[in-house]
């Protein structure tokens, strides 16, 4: 992988990251008010964040692992699902 390339992944998993740190502080100020839908909806932003970066970090393992895009969590709700 070309290391400008590796840089944006880097970058962008970072910046997904921070996202998610945001709406995570959201979900708990909403917690705290009593406002549980409000929170609910802002944790799932922030996962939605999370599992962008996630897939951003498997690109840059050299190991392979997780080669098909899913991790394991999806792969289990796939097979519940």
């Amino acid at each position: 992988m070309p290391m400008s390339k590796m840089a944006r992944a880097c970058e962008e998993a970072g910046h997904q990251h921070d996202r998610a740190a945001v709406h995570y502080r959201h979900s708990v100020k909403h917690l705290s008010n009593g406002e549980h839908v409000a929170a609910a909806k802002e944790r799932n932003l922030a996962l939605g964040h999370s599992e962008k970066a996630q897939i951003d970090e498997v690109g840059l393992r050299p190991d392979g692992v997780a080669d098909d895009g899913r991790t394991r969590s999806e792969a289990a709700w796939h097979f519940m699902g």
